[in-house]
């Protein structure tokens, strides 16, 4: 998600965006003679960098493609619209995250802009970066536009371009990046964790705009605890035992057995992206789980799981409050987690299954084998709670 600051030169660059404007008549919606029940006749997804399909630190109309979204509105049977990206991305996703390359060649903050022809209606609406507050205002202090929300949405809001589709059924994940920033950074503060009964203001604001919808499904906030981006630090520990860092990297023994190692978690963006810059570099580093400020301590973790459990609560209700159904993504990630599907640390010797297959080369966003699962469990919820039959996608083979 930090890659989306680095488009800022973008709108500089290419006011050449082709973004079509909000149109009122009803005649440019397009019908859906195949949907397999009426109430799914116009589908339309909201969400944050997930829902857009952005994998790898990038994004493009292939991995937009791959998003839970297209395959649910396929396995529906009704139109689709998004805003494709061309190829390589906006910004192109990482081939290899250890030497930083992306598809293409391309630059971190290169983008190809958007395809032709362009929807003149869009099902999906999700942003990448966005939080609790972006589907509702792209001014309000604290919210956070970016050139992607320009270069997809033409600058509405999620909430303005999603109404523009006029929708009988909604999806909304959305309140990951309310807690996600502060768990890659390492640092857990009042500022980068929205409190639960804000995020509770601007969920029921959100579903309050979309009150005319007859159905919807609203996503619960992942736990970020479980994504490989962050590994324990009795991981780190026991490579650097083996040998397999530089010997200008230290590991404390505070991240062993004996210490608190187990009960911490290393973000790779500072693990990699930082003290094992530094110490190939030959500069002496020390990770110290006990006294890093950077490493997720026993009461950061704590405070993660309980904030997301609390939004998750509030989800919960308010589907329930409003006739729709919810769906926690969370067992089934866990359960893969048991499995071993998703590592403890990185896999160093194949860079391009870096962080397994469940999750794509950042670590941080689930792959597309990942994404099935999750159209799978949306299908379940969404028949039982509808009585409908939607048909299952075929499963990921790993």
């Amino acid at each position: 998600m930090t890659m989306i600051h680095r488009l800022s030169t973008i709108l500089a660059l290419g006011a050449v965006l082709i973004v079509a404007p909000a149109c009122d008549d009803e005649t440019l919606i397009s019908p859906a003679p195949d949907a397999e029940d009426a109430l799914f006749e116009r589908y339309v997804a909201l969400g944050n960098s997930i829902t857009a399909g952005f994998q790898s630190e990038g994004i493009n109309r292939e991995t937009q493609q791959e998003s839970y979204a297209v395959l649910l509105a396929e396995q529906m049977g009704v139109p689709f619209d998004a805003p494709l990206l061309n190829m390589p991305g906006c910004p192109a996703p990482l081939t290899n995250p250890l030497t930083g390359e992306r598809l293409g060649s391309a630059q971190p903050d290169g983008c190809a802009l958007r395809s032709t022809p362009v929807p003149l209606i869009l099902n999906n609406v999700a942003v990448p970066g966005a939080a609790t507050l972006d589907p509702l205002s792209n001014l309000e202090p604290g919210s956070n536009p970016n050139p992607l929300t320009t270069l997809l949405l033409g600058g509405r809001t999620q909430l303005e371009a999603a109404l523009d589709a006029d929708p009988t059924f909604v999806s909304v994940w959305i309140g990951n990046n309310d807690v996600l920033g502060a768990a890659i950074s390492g640092v857990v503060t009042e500022d980068n964790v929205t409190p639960v009964s804000v995020f509770s203001q601007r969920v029921g604001e959100l579903l309050d705009g979309l009150s005319d919808v007859q159905g919807g499904v609203l996503i619960g906030v992942a736990d970020v605890t479980l994504i490989p981006h962050l590994s324990p630090g009795i991981a780190y520990w026991s490579v650097a035992q083996s040998g397999a860092l530089p010997p200008t990297f230290q590991v404390a023994q505070s991240c062993g057995p004996t210490g608190v190692g187990e009960q911490t978690l290393v973000p790779f963006s500072y693990g990699f992206g930082e003290l094992l810059v530094r110490a190939a570099q030959g500069e002496a580093v020390t990770l110290d789980c006990a006294q890093d400020t950077r490493v997720l301590s026993t009461q950061e973790l704590v405070q993660l799981t309980q904030t997301v459990s609390a939004y998750n609560q509030v989800l919960a209700e308010e589907a329930s409050d409003r006739g729709w159904v919810f769906f926690d993504p969370n067992p089934t990630f866990r359960e893969l987690s048991d499995e071993g599907l998703i590592p403890l640390f990185p896999n160093l010797e194949d860079p391009g299954q870096l962080f397994g297959p469940v999750f794509s080369l950042d670590g941080v966003h689930p792959s597309a084998g990942a994404h099935r699962l999750v159209t799978n469990g949306l299908i379940d919820v969404i028949n039982q709670g509808y009585g409908t039959s939607i048909s299952p996608v075929e499963g990921p083979s790993w």
